[in-house]
């Protein structure tokens, strides 16, 4: 896959509208050879039609034909043009985001979530404007430029030479920053991926950088990246604003030089009246397509330099990949869903991130999960939904290797609720079903296990209540509740809470647990680090540092694992 590949089906379409430009510009090159004509013949005394209105009219009628048949080609260009840039730019946004979703999450890390994220809407967009300016001017600037040096040759010999030598000049400082640019605007935009890393890490890490009070740090270093863009961004701008000046000047020399010759020469009628008009003409349709030019020049550079960015990151092949299952093998309650042997994560450093980790979570049981900040809980769920491969060891789903099933039959099976709960601007409505068809009757049941039925019903709109981006609009403590509803109305057979009533209260956290329970079949995998929100949980599992320090249930954890018991007590004796 590259960037350009949606482009192949609209192969007939891209060569249709430079074809159509290059009869535009046939026609827009043949008048002024008929105002020549008119000039020359029908308003000029020793024109052989002199005061021959027929003639004239006649002449007329035929530029004006041609100049809507011109305009004709012009707009079918345009409307082709914009379409197929986008429907292109569609497709290729698709196709970035498809990738985004099929990297794992370590590869998104690695690349850079930002940098993605401008590919899907700085880049692509760039692209779009690339290939429609490709479409309605790379044809007509050289027909132009050519048929207008061919067309001064026609005219006279003299006058050829000196638009030849003003349109080269033109076409050689094109032709010097042609060169230049593409290579700046690979470092701009990597400059600009550089600010949108650091600004998402101020955005993102806010609380975390005012905790160790790196404000001035964090500061000066986004302001020392915005530094070098700007110089970047300058230094691009005079390159490209070095064309427009430079090229009115050859041009406008050209036509001094024309008009000086006919003047020289008109004694001896080299050069006639209505020549000189056509060779201007000449001279200023060139120009206008020199000036269209530098816009195509400027945007190809752009477009080439985002173009090799979204090819390197469409060329990421992802390390998670579909196994060759095509059906799952039935197990039944109390038969191992999940179970991890002798499994060790590492991200590279020198310790592992877990190590010798062997977990075994049955069908229709509930599991809890707990340890500290950095024990590897995360990294443990990571595994069960396989965003990540274990280093050494198995992961098994369905009595088999996970990396044997595909991708979308292990996530299919869950519901997870993050310890960040993620709102999308729209409805309360459209946030819980995410586009599913549910009855009246579901929809109340989940909100009511939720404990979300009574402050959505408290609502003016009810279900149809307006969530702003993140919903900024709700507490954490609701957001909680409507993703727990989320889950629950999608009736998957597994249900994870990673931390997922850390912003409820007590009692509302255990009404929510109680409710869960009751659900028959459903395998649910509690991970938190209150002690009181996994106590009734059929098997608990204690991380710390990335290993398994204590397995059973509560009141065996309380005699047997001092990690346990210190967190039990810690948070019993705060309350």
């Amino acid at each position: 896959m590259k960037a350009l590949t949606p482009l192949k089906k609209y192969r007939l379409r891209v060569i249709l509208a430079p074809a159509l430009k290059a009869v535009e510009c046939l026609c827009e090159l043949i008048i002024p050879f008929l105002v020549r004509a008119i000039i020359d013949e029908g308003l000029n005394a020793q024109g052989s039609h002199y005061q021959d209105h027929g003639y004239v009219l006649g002449l007329c009628g035929v530029v004006f034909g041609l100049s809507l048949f011109g305009f004709a080609c012009t707009m079918v260009t345009q409307y082709v043009a914009s379409r197929v840039s986008t429907s292109f730019s569609l497709e290729l946004k698709h196709n970035i985001y498809e990738q985004i979703g099929r990297v794992s999450p370590l590869q998104l890390e690695r690349y850079g979530k930002s940098k993605a994220l401008n590919l899907v809407t700085a880049a692509s967009s760039s692209l779009q404007m690339g290939v429609q300016m490709f479409m309605r001017l790379l044809v007509r600037a050289p027909f132009l430029v050519f048929g207008a040096i061919v067309a001064a040759f026609i005219v006279n010999v003299y006058a050829g030479l000196v638009v030849l030598g003003a349109l080269t000049l033109c076409a050689l400082v094109i032709f010097i920053v042609v060169k230049t640019t593409p290579r700046e605007y690979t470092k701009l935009m990597n400059e600009l991926d550089a600010i949108s890393c650091l600004g998402d890490d101020l955005i993102v890490g806010t609380r975390v950088v005012r905790a160790f009070n790196k404000q001035a740090e964090v500061s000066n270093a986004f302001h020392d990246e915005s530094e070098r863009y700007r110089k970047q961004a300058l230094r691009l701008s005079r390159i490209n604003a070095f064309i427009n000046p430079l090229t009115f000047g050859l041009v406008n020399l050209a036509t001094v030089l024309v008009l000086y010759l006919g003047s020289f020469a008109y004694g001896n009628t080299l050069i006639s009246v209505g020549s000189i008009v056509a060779l201007i003409s000449f001279l200023t349709q060139a120009l206008n397509a020199l000036i269209q030019f530098t816009r195509l020049v400027t945007s190809l550079s752009k477009a080439y330099a985002d173009k090799k960015r979204i090819d390197a990151f469409l060329a990421i092949e992802p390390e998670i990949v579909d196994g060759p299952l095509t059906q799952e093998p039935p197990i039944s309650l109390g038969e191992d869903l999940y179970a991890l042997k002798d499994v060790d994560v590492s991200f590279g450093g020198e310790s592992l991130a877990l190590g010798n980790i062997n977990v075994h979570i049955a069908k229709g049981s509930s599991v809890g999960i707990i340890g500290g900040t950095g024990s590897g809980k995360s990294t443990l769920l990571s595994l069960l939904l396989r965003f990540i491969d274990p280093t050494s060891g198995v992961v098994t789903f369905h009595g088999h290797d996970i990396r044997d099933s595909k991708l979308r039959a292990v996530r299919a099976e869950v519901a997870m609720v993050s310890q960040k709960p993620q709102l999308f601007k729209g409805t309360i409505r459209e946030n819980i079903t995410l586009g599913e068809e549910y009855d009246a009757k579901e929809i109340e049941n989940a909100l009511k296990d939720a404990l979300a039925f009574e402050f959505v019903q408290g609502k003016d709109k009810g279900l149809d209540a307006a969530v702003d981006e993140g919903g900024t609009n709700f507490s954490g403590g609701q957001k909680q509740r409507l993703l727990i509803a989320r889950a629950l109305l999608s009736s998957r057979p597994v249900l994870v809470l990673d931390d997922a009533t850390s912003a409820l209260d007590y009692k509302s956290d255990l009404y929510v647990r109680q409710q869960i329970k009751k659900r028959a079949g459903l395998t649910t995998i509690f991970v938190s680090q209150r002690a009181t929100s996994i106590k009734d949980c059929d098997n608990i599992y204690v991380l710390d540092k990335g290993r398994i320090v204590g397995e059973g249930k509560h009141e065996e954890l309380l005699r047997s694992c001092d990690v346990y018991r210190e967190i039990y007590e810690a948070q019993v004796n705060q309350r």
